[in-house]
């Protein structure tokens, strides 16, 4: 998977490329852990170029959105592709996450 971020303001893109699994969640909860969550208002997760996502996947996205809640800041997910909107969807994540499918 290829991870990329750039920070503008109090705003982080983070655009991934690939698959999010078992073997790739760990670079990504890497890339949200250096986030500096004190100084972050909004984390935008662009998945344009996302072709797949495990529950470990699942799992690094939404401790993200939990740190990021409790610092007062927000996960924005945007891009979203058809498959990857009804796991969203399925597994009750789209009813408090803030996504825009692409």
């Amino acid at each position: 998977m290829e991870i990329n971020k750039a920070i503008s303001n109090q705003n982080v893109i983070i655009t991934l490329k690939g698959r999010l699994d078992t073997m790739t969640a760990p670079q990504l909860d890497d890339e949200a852990k250096s986030i500096d969550f004190d100084g972050v208002g909004t984390v935008t997760l662009n998945l344009k170029d996302l072709e797949y996502i495990s529950s470990s996947g699942l799992r690094v996205i939404l401790a993200l959105y939990k740190n990021l809640k409790s610092k007062g800041g927000n996960l924005k997910i945007v891009n979203v592709s058809n498959t990857i909107m009804e796991l969203f969807s399925m597994t009750g994540m789209s009813d408090y996450l803030d996504i825009e499918q692409g």
